[in-house]
């Protein structure tokens, strides 16, 4: 029996991107058995514009402001699908993608979710034709257990992921807490109980904007960092060498974190998150992380002004793992 698909949008005043969206669902080779938009409370008539596009070939679930995190789970909570199909607002989807990942699928009757590679694109074109690029060398199809790359980073855009309604359900689903890494959390409790799949066909295009939720970086790292910790302590399973790259992350994160509250003013709190930095990582960052924390409050504002730390925050950012052959998952 062919599976049901439940195609899930989330949507907040996205009246400027959210026709091209569900053209690009319903131009699909492979149609999917029902397209749910959750508005998370919209002010630019959003839901309107697509009851009136669209019809009855789209359900609007009219729901009050939020967030994405809160909206999603709503509608993944109502559809009728054995298989979840995420969805964001701004992006849009190749016309192959669901007939290509259905029949993926079918050849990989043990996997429980499925993303793909996408170009990365803005208003000014295609940016980079393949989103992965930046996180595997070389991209290539893998199969089984992709926890180990998960950890590193994540690489899964929303827009590309298929889940087993099963699965979904079993891992408890999304965590409507989580405003800013809902996503990244949902995958590693997918991929810590599941085998997974990457299709390296890129079949979506992944919009950046001024809007866009990932932009928000320091947010976005908090959240991070408390998956980090989890991993780290072993709350989704006792592998130590997944739990070892947690913690040199979660040491990067609190890093980053303690940068973005020196630049702040937040001397205290960025006082406490050196120290934590010092826990793991390069020995160069660990020892600059000490000897920040250890300095007196009124010398910290010119060590930020330094053109040497300057550079080497740049130079720890872009230390950034990319996953090669033999890691995380059978070709």
């Amino acid at each position: 029996m062919s599976p049901r698909v439940s195609v899930v949008m989330t949507a907040y005043n996205a009246a400027w991107c959210v026709e091209r969206a569900l053209e690009s669902v319903c131009a699909q080779t492979r149609l999917p058995d029902e397209i749910l938009v959750c508005d998370d409370g919209s002010s630019d008539g959003t839901p309107d514009l697509i009851e009136r596009r669209f019809g009855e070939h789209v359900t609007v679930l009219r729901l009050p402001h939020r967030n994405a995190a809160a909206s999603r789970r709503v509608g993944l909570e109502r559809a009728s699908g054995n298989w979840l199909a995420f969805m964001d607002a701004d992006d849009t989807w190749r016309p192959k993608k669901q007939e290509l990942q259905l029949a993926f699928l079918e050849r990989h009757p043990e996997v429980r979710w499925i993303s793909c590679d996408g170009a990365f694109v803005s208003a000014d074109g295609v940016i980079r034709e393949s989103w992965l690029s930046d996180y595997f060398e070389p991209v290539r199809e893998r199969v089984g257990d992709l926890l180990p790359p998960l950890v590193e980073r994540c690489f899964p855009l929303m827009s590309s992921m298929m889940v087993e309604r099963e699965a979904y359900a079993r891992v408890g689903g999304i965590n409507s807490e989580i405003i800013y890494s809902h996503d990244y959390d949902l995958w590693v409790r997918l991929a810590a109980r599941y085998p997974g799949a990457l299709m390296a066909e890129p079949l979506i295009e992944y919009f950046s904007h001024a809007g866009s939720l990932s932009r928000r970086i320091a947010e976005r790292a908090c959240d991070d960092l408390d998956l980090m910790r989890r991993i780290e302590r072993g709350d989704l399973g006792h592998r130590p060498e997944l739990q070892r790259v947690a913690a040199r992350r979660a040491a990067a994160l609190e890093f980053d974190l303690a940068i973005h509250a020196l630049r702040a003013n937040r001397l205290a709190e960025g006082r406490v998150r050196l120290r934590r930095t010092a826990a793991s990582g390069p020995w160069s960052r660990r020892l600059l992380a000490l000897a920040a924390a250890s300095l007196p409050a009124g010398a910290i504002p010119a060590l930020m002004r330094s053109a040497w730390v300057k550079r080497f925050v740049q130079s720890q950012r872009r230390r950034a793992p990319v996953v090669r052959p033999g890691q995380g998952g059978a070709a």
